[in-house]
């Protein structure tokens, strides 16, 4: 079986819900010039859509280009209810080979020309294998839950139903038959429970120094 080898360099970042990996990804963007595509945000979408249409059927075809143009489109997407779907729909073997295409094209044509920085759940295992540099983000969930909250603007009367729901989730995610969250053999794992993100920046920019030539 081939496997894909991306044609351009790509930090792949894997992880759990709310462990920092999207905040990670962004500041390495910034700090790299590299492109950046939250492979997460494509199955909220496939959610929204889905939700849109009574959640009786998945859409045939979904024009993302065209949401990521939109910052406050993207923004609506972290809703509880949107994340429960995105899960259930990411556990679809149809979707997952439909957004393969998209996202390792996105990997060999980054928009810059330069590089890419792809967080999900299966970037490093599944989607682009040959990554140069891998990373698994994972923090303790209580504190992933809070992070949750704040970001949602939620009442701490809800840590516990969110604790909840991402425990959940992360049985989901690293239970499912396809594509299932796990680190890859050879990622670099952070802890960010007692750790800011300008530290975890701090690490992962260090790691990388050792690994490539692109800083």
């Amino acid at each position: 079986m081939n496997i894909f080898k991306n044609s351009k360099p790509v930090i792949a970042i894997d992880g759990t819900a709310g462990s920092g990996k999207g905040t990670l990804a962004k500041n390495l963007s910034r700090k790299l010039n590299f492109d950046h595509l939250d492979t997460g945000l494509l199955y909220r979408i496939y959610a929204f859509e889905s939700i849109k249409k009574s959640g009786k059927q998945l859409p045939a075809k979904i024009n993302f280009n065209k949401w990521f143009t939109s910052t406050s489109k993207l923004d609506g997407l972290r809703s509880e209810e949107i994340s429960k779907l995105a899960s259930q729909i990411s556990q679809s073997t149809e979707v997952r080979k439909s957004l393969v295409n998209f996202q390792r094209n996105f990997a060999n044509n980054p928009p810059k020309g330069k590089g890419s920085i792809i967080d999900g759940r299966d970037i490093g295992t599944i989607i682009i294998p040959n990554a140069e540099v891998k990373f698994f983000i994972d923090a303790h969930v209580e504190i992933r839950a809070s992070r949750r909250n704040k970001q949602l603007k939620l009442s701490s009367l809800d840590l516990s139903n969110t604790i909840a729901n991402m425990r959940k989730r992360d049985i989901q995610d690293s239970e499912r038959d396809v594509s299932p969250l796990k680190p890859a053999f050879d990622s670099f794992r952070i802890d960010t429970s007692e750790i800011n993100e300008i530290q975890v920046l701090d690490l992962a920019l260090r790691y990388i120094r050792k690994r490539t030539d692109f800083i």
